[in-house]
């Protein structure tokens, strides 16, 4: 692969790493095993590169390769009850290349209103949600109980869905 083909993969594979992720978390159920399926399915989308029609959207072709995977991954863990049926995972492939730009919206929202937040509510959140430390751990961290950083994160979820919610009905109002 040339360099410049490089560059056009990560901008496209870039473009559509959320969709890809929340799908995969939505097919998968579990952080983890998003973040590892996300790895094969990047894997795939590089090996197979080459063989993209460019005249046609990348997101889709993603998504398609990440169904496969899911189903390959799915199999592999035939023998547990909670995978998925391969008509849910195909509904939720559909979920998420219909819902693609609505998400790609809604992350463009969550950053600006990430950004209106304080320092130390952004850094229980990294905690939790980047780290994936458990209450107790984050607690112990910053210093504070973990009732009170339960408290902070529901709060703030709460807020931060309040405010995407917000900008989202601003943003439809401004387009009418």
């Amino acid at each position: 692969m040339a360099q410049s083909d490089h560059r056009i993969f990560m901008k496209h594979f870039l473009a559509a790493e959320a969709v890809l992720k929340a799908y995969l978390l939505s097919a998968s159920g579990d952080m983890n095993a998003a973040d590892e399926l996300l790895g094969d399915v990047s894997s795939v989308l590089w090996e197979k590169f080459d063989s993209y029609d460019s005249a046609r959207p990348f997101r889709p072709w993603a998504l398609g390769v990440a169904r496969l995977e899911v189903l390959k991954w799915r199999q592999s863990l035939a023998r547990k009850r909670e995978i998925l049926s391969p008509e849910a995972i195909d509904a939720l492939a559909d979920t998420a290349r219909d819902c693609g730009a609505e998400l790609d919206e809604r992350l463009i929202h969550l950053r600006s209103c990430l950004e209106a937040i304080g320092a130390s509510t952004r850094r229980v959140l990294h905690l939790r949600y980047w780290r994936r430390l458990r209450i107790s751990q984050i607690a112990e961290k910053v210093g504070r109980s973990t009732g009170a950083i339960e408290m902070t994160l529901t709060r703030t979820r709460r807020g931060l869905k309040n405010c995407v919610e917000g900008k989202l009905a601003g943003s439809a109002g401004g387009a009418s």
